[in-house]
């Protein structure tokens, strides 16, 4: 299981709103944050591609986002349910 980043292209709007549709369509609530319009983490996946997968980035030629594995270590100042959603993401690996 991990943790990822979903980077959606702001220059992309039609296929960063069918990739957001079906990330939240995939993915329980508890298993994802929107930390923007255009970048979300996710977890409970073990692997890039399988988040790829699953959001059909793979298959679709007009979805254009990234997916970054976090590697557990984060810092920063935010909002305190962006530090409980990686304290339960981390509980889970």
């Amino acid at each position: 299981m991990g943790t990822f980043a979903v980077l959606l292209h702001e220059q992309e709007e039609e296929s960063s709103a069918r990739i957001r549709k079906r990330l939240v369509d995939a993915f329980a609530k508890s298993d994802y944050f929107e930390f923007s319009e255009h970048v979300y983490l996710v977890t409970g996946a073990p692997l890039t591609t399988d988040v790829a997968d699953k959001l059909e980035i793979t298959e679709d030629e007009q979805a254009f986002a990234a997916i970054l594995s976090l590697n557990g270590s984060y810092s920063g100042r935010s909002w305190s349910k962006l530090w409980e959603f990686l304290r339960q993401a981390d509980a889970r690996r």
